[in-house]
């Protein structure tokens, strides 16, 4: 486990504090982690950054553009809030209430994780602040933005408020929202955002490996998938899959390390590969993006989906490419009407930034 570190203690409070979190993919594992198998996942340089600031107006001003969120709380609204949503997220485990209805909506989400976090406890009377989140990453698409935006907007505050978050800290903050969001995280997205770098994590514990080179390597986003990754879980919860997929998940997780830091491309594909045909036999990969990752393979390159994928409609989230070169990359996801990036791993996690 990567010992516990201390953002930045401010010497003086600052005008406005600013943080910033890697978003994250999944390279090999996912659903496996959530039956306590290793899973591989990679922090990369696309971000949620928090801008705290104080404000002439009492309570928490709340904007985050990408949600088109812009409201004021009082603290009593957050702890309420807070309160409520851990009180739906009980039904759920009760099966009274569907797991899509914990969460209301994304407004009552960041205000209820603050809400929950212990930081209303750091606030004088008539004390304001305004918490401004954005981010360059895909919501919604495997990249794990809430847990980055989430662990951003606590990291900032905390500091704001002269009493800055641990690391361990902050991953068990941010992972207590994850969990009104997928019933029961294995807590990855939290801990791989805030860490950073290449991680090997299993039942709430991750070793940092190298990463030897990944040349000709992509992040294709074939659109937001209709399920959430909570809805996928539970779908393949109920399917029953037998213990032996998960262990052959096990196999491809490590071969895939050994590929990554060896720098190896030909173990790399095949490992990939491997991983993308135990998604497919776990039913959450839709039939288009499958029909995407098939052409990418027909021309020597591999690809597989990186997170939850989905049980319905035609979007799957993120795909990671790797194998094939960039000139081949623009026509195949123009083909198929995707956009993609490089994937560029970032190995700092939470940052405070000027």
């Amino acid at each position: 486990m990567t010992s516990p570190q201390h953002l930045t203690s401010p010497t003086a409070r600052p005008c406005i504090t600013k943080v910033r979190v890697p978003g994250k993919v999944i390279l090999s594992g996912e659903h496996a982690v959530v039956y306590g198998t290793k899973a591989l996942a990679c922090a990369i340089q696309n971000y949620a950054y928090a801008h705290v600031q104080d404000t002439a107006n009492a309570g928490f001003r709340l904007t985050i553009a990408d949600f088109s969120i812009d409201q004021h709380y009082m603290p009593q609204q957050l702890q309420q809030l807070a309160l409520a949503t851990q009180a739906r997220h009980q039904k759920f485990f009760q099966s009274r209430l569907p797991l899509g209805h914990v969460v209301a909506n994304p407004a009552d989400f960041f205000a209820a994780a603050l809400g929950a976090s212990g930081a209303l406890g750091l606030i004088k009377p008539n004390h304001g602040l305004h918490i401004d989140l954005t981010t360059d990453l895909v919501v919604g698409g495997g990249m794990g933005s809430s847990a980055a935006l989430v662990a951003a907007m606590l990291a900032a505050v905390f500091k704001h408020l002269g009493e800055p978050l641990s690391q361990q800290v902050l991953i068990a903050k941010t992972t207590q929202s994850e969990h009104w969001q997928h019933g029961q995280s294995s807590g990855l997205d939290p801990f791989v955002c805030i860490i950073g770098g290449l991680q090997e994590y299993q039942l709430g514990q991750g070793q940092s490996h190298h990463i030897g080179g990944i040349s000709h390597s992509y992040l294709v986003s074939t659109g937001r998938p209709q399920s959430s990754t909570g809805e996928c879980v539970e779908a393949v919860k109920k399917r029953a899959v037998p213990a032996s997929v998960w262990q052959q998940f096990a196999q491809v997780e490590a071969m895939m390390l050994q590929a990554l830091e060896q720098g190896s491309t030909s173990e790399l594909n095949s490992a990939v590969m491997q991983n993308q045909r135990l998604l497919d036999s776990i039913g959450v990969v839709p039939a288009s993006v499958s029909a995407f990752i098939q052409q990418v393979e027909q021309r020597g390159g591999a690809a597989k989906i990186c997170g939850a994928g989905s049980i319905s409609g035609n979007q799957g989230g993120l795909v990671w490419v790797v194998g094939i070169e960039s000139e081949l990359m623009v026509a195949l996801s123009q083909s198929s009407g995707y956009t993609y990036t490089p994937m560029v791993p970032d190995l700092k996690g939470v940052q405070d930034i000027e």
